[in-house]
């Protein structure tokens, strides 16, 4: 026997049958329209990307344990796009004499990383890349946060549902100044934060001291100032710290614009992606029972420079539709799906060849009709199936009406109209029935 092969889709992939498709529909629509409220304006970029891309920023683990990489039939070492930040950097730099800024754009690519699956993550996932180029002002920050909480209210979600905690790279490097950090131990505390909210206490007091070399007089005075924000943004207030100064500044104008409730400062949140150099941030899921990051973004401004010689500031942020939708659920935000199916067209049995082409002749009118007015239609295909099985069908498929057209119908110049949720049905002429759509 021919050995069969398997139905399942590559571990961490998707197979999005209908009903999965209207739930990535619903995200989608979400993302777009939000966006697009905003002013952005939608891109897309290659699958693949040279590997050198990736190599040259997006940092240690996505580079040598998560890329998709290999070489191609020309000898080209090519990697399947894991994030979009550097294809956006790429495009940007590629134009950026004929574009306009600021650039304000987004996307909704599928990426892929090489990771285990687990709840809220796959190796392939679509996100959403929310970017703006050309503005190094915090303004440009805050209004890159703006268009995530509005995301999450769009969606339904109301305070105490998630929390977007906010950091400053320039911050922690003033910070570490005054602990008095080699480079070496900035790298490994800022890898030590970006594991924080994934190990333990103990485990992180146990880098702390062990790779970054803390003594424990000072471990207990770094503890002390994150696990007190206010305490440290204050402490770097007072050293007249740039990257404080920013984070202070979002802050008030997330107060300003009444969304203080869903906007902290968290010095914990550093984000592992080499090309960030200022403002950081996380949102995080306040469910008990989904407690995680669902996303994060910050300011890039040197990343364009890989291609270029001018300097161009950025900021964005990237939210997969995998969290999105696991927040959705574990908050009870999920909608049921109606059906988009407005009407469906039964096929009875005709007598002779005349009441064929009648029934063909009114069929295609009804239909035609129906589609002109941006509804939808489905027509049943089988001439030798029962009116029974076809009502079953149509009922399943989640068709709201049903049009019955028999060879008394058609003589009187009538059809039949059964409302699928009450199951009344009235019969009309086909004329008053082309009115009503």
């Amino acid at each position: 026997m021919v050995r069969k092969l398997s139905t399942q889709p590559y571990k961490g992939s998707r197979d999005f049958y209908p009903e999965d498709m209207r739930a990535r529909n619903y995200i989608f629509d979400i993302w777009r329209s939000v966006c697009k409220s905003y002013g952005y304006e939608e891109y897309d970029g290659p699958f693949l990307e040279s590997f050198e891309l990736y190599q040259a920023k997006s940092g240690e683990e996505l580079v040598n344990e998560q890329l998709y990489s290999f070489v191609d039939r020309g000898n080209r070492r090519v990697a399947v796009r894991p994030e979009m930040t550097p294809t956006l950097a790429r495009m940007v730099a590629a134009k950026y004499k004929a574009l306009s800024f600021p650039v304000r754009w987004f996307s909704i690519p599928s990426l892929w990383r090489y990771e285990k699956p687990q709840r809220g993550r796959q190796r392939e996932f679509f996100q959403l890349n929310v970017d703006i180029l050309g503005v190094d002002e915090v303004l440009a920050d805050f209004e890159i946060v703006s268009v995530a909480v509005s995301i999450m209210k769009r969606a339904g979600a109301k305070e105490g549902m998630f929390e977007l905690r906010v950091n400053n790279r320039k911050l922690m490097d003033d910070f570490y100044k005054i602990l008095n950090f080699s480079e070496e131990q900035k790298k490994e505390f800022n890898k030590a934060l970006d594991k924080k909210s994934k190990i333990s206490e103990d485990e992180f007091k146990k880098i702390l001291t062990g790779r970054v070399g803390l003594n424990d007089g000072r471990l207990v005075e770094v503890n002390n100032l994150l696990n007190n924000p206010e305490q440290l943004l204050a402490k770097m207030l007072s050293e007249q710290s740039p990257g404080a100064k920013e984070v202070k500044s979002l802050l008030k104008l997330a107060e300003e614009q009444k969304i203080e409730s869903f906007v902290k400062f968290d010095p914990t949140i550093i984000r592992g992606l080499a090309y960030y150099t200022g403002i950081v941030f996380e949102q995080f899921d306040l469910n008990p029972q989904n407690t995680r990051a669902m996303f994060g973004g910050g300011r890039y401004n040197d990343l364009v420079s890989i291609f270029i010689e001018d300097s161009i500031p950025a900021t964005g942020f990237g939210m997969g539709d995998v969290t999105f939708w696991d927040f959705l659920i574990s908050w009870n935000l999920a909608p049921n799906f109606d059906s988009d199916l407005d009407y469906f067209m039964t096929k009875l049995p005709q007598t002779n060849e005349n009441a064929t082409k009648e029934y063909y002749k009114i069929t295609n009118l009804i239909t035609e009709a129906i589609r002109n007015k941006n509804q939808t239609v489905m027509s049943w295909l089988d001439d030798n199936s029962k009116l029974d099985k076809q009502l079953k069908f149509a009922d399943k498929r989640g068709a709201k009406k049903v049009i019955i057209l028999g060879e008394s119908e058609i003589a009187e110049g009538n059809i039949t109209v059964k409302d699928m949720i009450s199951k009344k049905q009235e019969t009309l002429s086909l004329e008053n029935f082309i009115k009503s759509l």
